[in-house]
């Protein structure tokens, strides 16, 4: 601040508290937000290809998300959920949401994070999924946008189309040509990769101690990874 206040028009640097307040302020999200939409307009043309996925942002420099972050056994209350939406090819994050419970099942989000790519980007080609999202709705939600859904299957599951026609489609595509089916659907490790990348450019755990602090943080976390 002492460096550049005088550019920033700021009379005097101001204290750590007014900047911990600053994550509560609507006015300040308002603008993470906008930085979010700006950061990815370098590719809203490029990128169609795209896949949702969850991680764990530290809440502790104690705390590891592969080893810690089990449901389960409440390993998962140290970190800061974010699912998010990833394009295949730039690995720019597209849309993000951040639940307030760590226990947050990752299918129920996938509509608004669809909805708000949808709007964003030119086109949807392929939305390539785990198993955690495998269901008729989030099949025709795909199509609906005009893409190709890829999710991983499960055992058990039938060519009954039960009102989904995107549903049946994408099991008889892999029936008919399972080895272009799995490559399609494997596009979805870049998501792997881009997360692996957004947690080696911050290797410092979340700071703020308040949850609604804490998203505020972590959402600003996107912005630079998607800025860097």
């Amino acid at each position: 601040m002492e460096l550049f206040k005088e550019k920033l028009g700021i009379e005097e640097a101001y204290s750590y508290k007014t900047l911990e307040r600053a994550y509560d302020d609507s006015r300040v999200a308002m603008i993470l937000r906008e930085v979010f939409e700006m950061s990815q307009e370098s590719v809203e043309d490029e990128e169609t290809d795209f896949s949702p996925d969850g991680t764990g942002i530290p809440n502790s420099i104690k705390d590891n998300w592969e080893k810690e972050g089990d449901p389960n056994d409440g390993g998962s209350e140290k970190f800061t959920k974010m699912i998010a939406m990833v394009g295949a090819t730039y690995q720019f994050l597209s849309s993000v949401e951040f639940p307030d419970n760590p226990h947050a099942t990752e299918s129920p989000f996938f509509e608004p994070l669809l909805e708000e790519t949808a709007n964003r980007y030119v086109q949807i080609d392929l939305m390539s999924m785990d198993s955690a999202y495998l269901s008729r709705d989030n099949c025709d939600l795909v199509e609906d946008h005009g893409g190709t859904p890829r999710i991983h299957l499960k055992e058990g599951i039938t060519l009954k189309r039960e009102g989904s026609w995107a549903w049946t489609d994408m099991l008889l595509d892999f029936i008919n040509d399972p080895q272009e089916w799995l490559r399609e659907y494997h596009t979805r490790s870049n998501v792997e990769s881009g997360f692996s990348t957004f947690k080696r450019h911050f290797l410092s755990p979340l700071r703020k101690s308040i949850q609604r602090r804490r998203k505020t943080e972590a959402f600003a976390r996107a912005c630079d990874y998607n800025l860097s």
